[in-house]
Order: structure tokens, then C-alpha cells, then sequence
């Protein structure tokens, strides 16, 4: 156990047969540890070196231990001590490695990675290192590990000061079970945003390493190109923000009581959200478990208590009249956390 502390083996005996005993001499102490006296003078030695023991006139002399509260307390403080050099000298390593890589050989700031196993591994790798914020372009297809797995960074983004944004392709509402989904993301402090189109798959994480497919519309996602920080991640970066000012939110804001003489229920709010991103009844229908006629006669009673002329309409006239509070810091700016995404990611 000690051996942490840079004591080895038979030090670590001496030292606690002392500990447990009044002084003793060394030919006591090999007797009862068995070990060699010339390696039990030599490990004495260390022990005494380090503080742990203190040495007795007499003769032959003898050996006590010093109090193990101050003794390893020290020994402690030293190896905490050691170890903050180390760190500081592994971040100087690191950036000289990088820099060397980045003068000698730009093909290592991208790096193709093949298999479904290996695009799905190194997705969840970069869940799993972000450490402020994770940012994406979601869209099919999905990466998905041959025993299963799906990536998803609910469990690597769980519990974790991280922020998390993701754009969808619009037309992914229509797929079963994601409206349902997202709202739970959006609970638990996911940022979600739609825009018509996705231009790519893309994951970007602390700004350090990006994961982009190899083909613009690949059928399989087999085949992927992890950058490093490089002009091209930075190109990523923009690429990401300039399409998240872009994007609609989707139910921005928070409900809000809405007066004694008007009423708005839960379902009614997410029918004027999917309408305002454009969904059709059909599609409202199967995302929300009802109806096909049942969603066609409920838009129209909304459309006609708005007094709205289109189903978009609808969605702003609902806003503005507080069946929902626009919430800035969840639309615009820094989100503290999120916490988990169902496995919809890239």
C-alpha cells in the first residue's frame, strides 16, 4: 500500500512492524520480517531519509517509528508535490508534440476512421472527453456499434458541467418517438435547434476534435474523419454557429399562466410547436400518439381561437400570446449543463 508513497516492499514491513512495537534492533527486525540484514539496513535507511522512523543511540542501536500522522503527512505533500510537476510537464510535453506533428506532418491533424465499431467508439469518445461544451449537426444515418450500442452522449454528458447543442434536420420530427425525445432533452437542459436541411453529420468537442462522415451522404455510417485543431476545425466551428444562429428553436421558452379565461394544455402547445416547424397533421399525428382526424380538427379549432391564416402564424400568434414565454438564455445565450440526450446523435 505504501508503495505509493515510494516505499518499497521491505521498507514497508519494517516500517509497520515498528509501528506496532517498541524499538527495536535490526537482528529483531529481520527476524521477524525475514529479511535479509543488509537489505534491512539499506531499507532502515530509506525509512529514516524519509522521516518515518528515528534511530536510537545505543548499542546495538535501536529503531522506532516516528508518528505516522506527521510522518506520512509528508511524504504525502512531497508526492502531491511531484505529481503537479509531472501534470505541468505532461501539458508542455503535449503542446510540443502537437506543434512538432502540426511543422512536420499536416496529415496528422486528420486522421480517417473505418469499421462501425470504430466511427461508433470514437463518437462516444468525444461525449466522453468534452469538458465545457458539445456541439453537432444531427441527421441519419445513425452511428451504431456492431454489438449494439448506439452512440449517444446521455450517459457521457450525465452529471456533467457541460454544454450541449445540437442541430436536427427538420425532417426528423416525422420519425417515431423523437418528438417525445427531444422535449426530454430539453428538460434536462439540451439546446435544440431545426433548420430545413442538414448539411452533414457533425460533432464538434471543446473545440478540440471534430468527427465528420467521409462521404457528404453516406448510406452506412462506416467511415468517418476525426480533425484536430487545425483551420479546417476551425472552418467546422464557424460552419456550426453561423448554422445555430440560423435555426429555429423548437417550443422555445417555458409555459406560463396565461389568465382565468384561457386555457392552453400541454398538448395544445406541442401541436402549435410542430405546426410552426412546419409538420404536417399526419406527421403531428404519429408523434403524438393520436388521431390523424383528431389532430386535422384540433389544428383547425387552434387556427381559428388564434385567428390565424397559416399553420407558421399559428405558432407566433401562440407566443405571442403567452402561450409560452420566450426564454432568451436557453435560445440565445450560455446554458450552464446539460444533462444526457436520448440516443438521436450522430
Amino acid at each position: 500500500m505504501l508503495e505509493v508513497l515510494g516505499l518499497d516492499q521491505p521498507a514497508e514491513a519494517l516500517y509497520i512492524i515498528l509501528v506496532d512495537n517498541p524499538p527495536m534492533a535490526v537482528g529483531e527486525l529481520c527476524r521477524r520480517t525475514g529479511i535479509e540484514p543488509d537489505a534491512a539496513v539499506a531499507a532502515l535507511v530509506r525509512l529514516e531519509d524519509g522521516g518515518l522512523i528515528s534511530r536510537l543511540t545505543g548499542s546495538p542501536p535501536l529503531y522506532t517509528a516516528l508518528p505516522p500522522e506527521h510522518a506520512l503527512e509528508v511524504l504525502l505533500l512531497a508526492r502531491e508535490r511531484d505529481i503537479h510537476k509531472v501534470r505541468a510537464l505532461t501539458g508542455q510535453l503535449t503542446e510540443r508534440h502537437r506543434e512538432a506533428r502540426r511543422s512536420r506532418d499536416s496529415t496528422a491533424l486528420i486522421e480517417v476512421v473505418t469499421g462501425r465499431d470504430g466511427v461508433a467508439r470514437c463518437g462516444q469518445q468525444l461525449f466522453k472527453r468534452a469538458e465545457r461544451e458539445l456541439r453537432g449537426i444531427d441527421a441519419p444515418p445513425y452511428a451504431q456499434a456492431t454489438d449494439g450500442e448506439r452512440v449517444s452522449s446521455a450517459t457521457a454528458v450525465a452529471g456533467r458541467d457541460v454544454r450541449s447543442r445540437f442541430i436536427h434536420a427538420r425532417h426528423t420530427l416525422s420519425m417515431p418517438g423523437v418528438v417525445a425525445r427531444l422535449e426530454v432533452d430539453i428538460t434536462a437542459g439540451e439546446e435544440v435547434r431545426f433548420l430545413p436541411e442538414a448539411p452533414m453529420k457533425l460533432i464538434i468537442a471543446d473545440d478540440q476534435a471534430a468527427l465528420i462522415p467521409l462521404l457528404a451522404t453516406p448510406q452506412v455510417l462506416d467511415a468517418c474523419i476525426l480533425v484536430r485543431p487545425s483551420a479546417l476545425l476551425d472552418a467546422l466551428s464557424t460552419l456550426f454557429e453561423s448554422l445555430w444562429a440560423q435555426a429555429q428553436p423548437y417550443m422555445p421558452g417555458r409555459p406560463v399562466p396565461i389568465g382565468p379565461n384561457e386555457f392552453v394544455s400541454d398538448e395544445e402547445r406541442r401541436i402549435v410547436s410542430l405546426l410552426a416547424m412546419g409538420m404536417s397533421d399526419e406527421a403531428i399525428s404519429r408523434q403524438l400518439g393520436v388521431g390523424h382526424r383528431t389532430v386535422q380538427r384540433r389544428v383547425q379549432a387552434l387556427l381559428g381561437r388564434l385567428g390565424a391564416t397559416s399553420r407558421f402564424q399559428a405558432g407566433v400568434l401562440a407566443a405571442g400570446r403567452g402561450w409560452w414565454q420566450p426564454d432568451q438564455e436557453r435560445a440565445d445565450g450560455p446554458l450552464a449543463a446539460s444533462r444526457g440526450r436520448a440516443p438521436i446523435s450522430p
